[in-house]
């Protein structure tokens, strides 16, 4: 995941010098750029369109059930970071209170 992110970054700094903007949405607890919220920004537009395309019958023919998968692929990534970071956290130990003689 690290690596991906490294490269995410390059391929952004990359494009930000020649002047093509690649944002990303910020992670309101960290305020850092985040992919994976950005995902599911994407995903959840995706799906939104496919809604309103389907009542519409304009916009042109967007499949939701592909949608939807990609939305939960992006939640999952998402939300789904937040576990492996409490399983690498030890609890806290109670102090040992001992008689001092």
């Amino acid at each position: 995941m690290k690596a991906l992110y490294k490269k995410w970054k390059m391929v952004v700094n990359r494009a930000n010098a020649v002047g093509v903007p690649l944002p990303t949405i910020r992670d309101p607890k960290s305020g850092l750029g985040s992919v994976s919220l950005t995902l599911i920004f994407l995903s959840s537009l995706l799906v939104i369109l496919g809604i309103v395309g389907k009542w519409s019958k304009s916009l042109g023919e967007i499949d939701i059930r592909n949608a939807l998968e990609f939305f939960y692929a992006s939640s999952a990534l998402y939300f789904g970071r937040q576990w492996n970071k409490k399983a690498d956290t030890k609890p806290e130990e109670a102090p040992i209170d001992s008689p001092e003689k």
